[in-house]
């Protein structure tokens, strides 16, 4: 249920940290480009990352090969990840650019299908918990949707390894995105503090869990170490999920869609923590078929195995 896999770095390792005045310096240089301008130099970057950070592209390969066994050994493959890079450079600058996007520009360049869930969650009174993903540009979502919300929207995250790059995004986060970080650490005290007082919680359910945090989910047909915090919060304070996610189209605009709530039946906690978990995943691996290009391949999704998996 985090924004981010990682740990905090141990002390010893700051020669390896980017000064904040380096992050700042390259925010203000993407934001004195146009906005296409913007888009095409972080499509770069990516392609760029796509060459220098080849552990992360082999992962892509082989997660891509694992959800979608005919991509093996064809160009479609090599092209799709080249894709994939460039899709998050773009979203990397994207959100270096969030200071430029007022309410105005984000009303003519994100459009929103669904609201009517989220007021009638609101109306409900009992909270409004969203099941999010590392797909599109997920931090586009909580700034459009701020704007037309009475709520504050909070967004469970897990500290980034370099603590300025944390500081950074947690600062452009809560000054620029629209959305006030509640950090993993803490535990689910935080979470429940504000879906009692009918809040609203982001929450991303998309990345290995480990064995300690995560029940086994079907994800593209094999079994995933996924976080079951997320249901069984769900099942506690009897509230459905709220599905969400932004997809980028070619035009350099967003569109953010919210489904209809997502729940199950209520028979044994673990029962329903299980089939909850599991209509999560099917809900995010149908985006991510319908916008492969779009979804965080870089991450070892399938890292912790089962028991009997080799």
């Amino acid at each position: 249920m985090v924004d981010k896999e990682s740990v905090p770095m141990k002390s010893g390792d700051r020669s390896t940290e980017i000064p904040p005045a380096v992050l700042h310096g390259f925010a203000r240089f993407v934001q004195s480009l146009s906005h296409r301008r913007a888009l095409k130099f972080g499509e770069s970057v990516g392609s760029l990352l796509n060459l220098v950070l080849r552990s992360k592209a082999r992962i892509t390969r082989d997660n891509l090969v694992l959800a979608f066994p005919e991509l093996d050994n064809t160009p479609e493959l090599a092209f799709l990840e080249k894709r994939i890079f460039r899709h998050f450079g773009r979203v990397g600058v994207e959100f270096l650019r969030f200071p430029l996007m007022d309410s105005e520009w984000l009303r003519r360049n994100v459009s929103v299908e669904g609201m009517e869930h989220v007021f009638e969650r609101l109306q409900a009174g009992k909270g409004v918990l969203v099941l999010s993903a590392h797909f599109g540009n997920w931090e586009f979502a909580m700034k459009r949707l701020a704007i037309d919300l009475p709520k504050q929207i909070h967004v469970v995250i897990r500290r980034i390894k370099d603590p300025n790059v944390h500081e950074f995004i947690r600062g452009y986060r809560e000054k620029f995105g629209g959305g006030v970080s509640i950090i993993q650490d803490n535990g689910a005290l935080p979470i429940l503090r504000v879906l009692k007082k009918n809040g609203i919680v982001v929450t991303v359910l998309d990345q290995n869990a480990g064995t300690v945090e995560g029940v086994f989910s079907p994800f593209f047909g094999r079994p995933a170490a996924t976080y079951s915090s997320v249901a069984r919060i769900a099942y506690h304070l009897d509230i459905p999920l709220l599905p969400v996610f932004d997809v980028a189209l070619e035009d350099g605009k967003h569109r953010i869609i919210i489904g209809p709530p997502l729940t199950t039946s209520r028979h044994s906690e673990q029962e329903f923590i299980q089939s909850l978990t599991d209509r999560c995943n099917e809900t995010i691996e149908r985006m991510i078929r319908l916008y492969p290009e779009q979804w965080i391949w870089m991450h070892n999704r399938w890292k912790t195995k089962k028991p009997d998996i080799s």
